[in-house]
């Protein structure tokens, strides 16, 4: 294991080869800091594709500190927790970037957050995430709410939503407990939503950098409109599922299933939009679908997407 660097940039990375050395050789070319070492984890227990990419490019001469770290435990928040212990391990470690292996940095991608949350002192910090479409997409989707990037204004902010754009500090995982990733949602999802809000009730501080731009890959299958409502109808799901955690008991329960019965009267009215020269089809039909995946997490309903990290 390579230790001793104050600054961890974290991948986890599961059967997306071609897609990992594109954002390793991509991290060679923006990130120039003596402080910093990549941690590539390995969730395959399999084939262990990201282990042959480390080891071919280790081979190579790759320019930066890079460790593999193999998870085979599988799951969203097996390999999450993985990163975090390995990091904390390190006495050296004050901060892990967090990005995902379908993803590759802009330039100045990890100073523009560190000098953020210097600047505002805060435990953790996101950026914007763009989206690159391998092919050309249908005319919607660049419009659809999916794809279209988080705008917020630069420095002090509220409640963050995921992982995969994420500087956190070792001050910030010392404030909740272990494991950091609740094994609840290891195979759902959402537990960077559970994460961040169990940060933000523990009171760590939060921070936008507009200018930490991460890229991701859009295939021509996650740009057809079946994928693009199943995604709205998943993070539905998976945002109540978080909810939920943060109120048991029946009378939060009832109190979620109002509030989701509310929002869907109000998007089934407003479904004749869908009618509409100009209107965002795509969006209208994707939020009301949101709602059914709230109401089947209420309803106890189980959901695995492992395999899509």
């Amino acid at each position: 294991m390579t230790a001793g660097k104050a600054i961890w940039i974290a991948i986890p990375t599961f059967r997306r080869p071609v897609e990992l050395r594109h954002l390793l050789e991509t991290l060679a070319t923006v990130v120039d800091r003596r402080d910093v070492m990549l941690l590539v984890a390995d969730n395959d227990g399999e084939a262990q594709q990201g282990a042959v990419v480390v080891e071919a490019l280790k081979q190579e001469g790759y320019p930066l500190p890079i460790t593999l770290l193999l998870v085979p435990e599988p799951g969203l928040c097996a390999v999450r927790n993985a990163i975090c212990a390995a990091a904390m391990a390190d006495p050296m470690m004050r901060f892990i970037a967090m990005i995902d292996d379908d993803e590759w940095p802009q330039p100045g991608w990890l100073d523009a957050l560190l000098t953020c949350q210097a600047q505002v002192a805060a435990d953790v910090v996101a950026g914007p995430v763009d989206f690159h479409f391998t092919g050309k997409p249908p005319r919607w989707a660049r419009q659809s709410l999916v794809f279209r990037p988080e705008q917020r204004a630069w420095g002090a902010t509220g409640m963050l939503w995921a992982s995969n754009n994420l500087l956190v500090s070792r001050r910030a995982l010392g404030l909740i407990k272990e494991p950091w990733f609740d094994m609840r949602f290891n195979r759902s999802g959402g537990e960077d939503l559970d994460f961040l809000a169990r940060l933000q009730e523990a009171g760590a501080r939060f921070a936008w950098a507009p200018h930490a731009q991460v890229s991701e890959w859009v295939s021509a299958e996650r740009a057809k409109l079946s994928w693009v409502l199943k995604r709205m109808w998943r993070i539905g799901f998976t945002e109540t599922l978080a909810r939920r955690k943060q109120r048991p008991g029946r009378v939060g329960q009832m109190i979620l299933l109002g509030r989701t019965l509310g929002v869907l009267t109000i998007r089934t009215a407003g479904l004749p939009a869908l009618l509409l020269p100009g209107a965002r089809h795509v969006d209208i039909a994707g939020q009301w679908i949101k709602c059914w995946g709230r109401l089947y997490a209420l309803s106890g309903g189980a959901y695995s997407h492992y395999g899509a990290l």
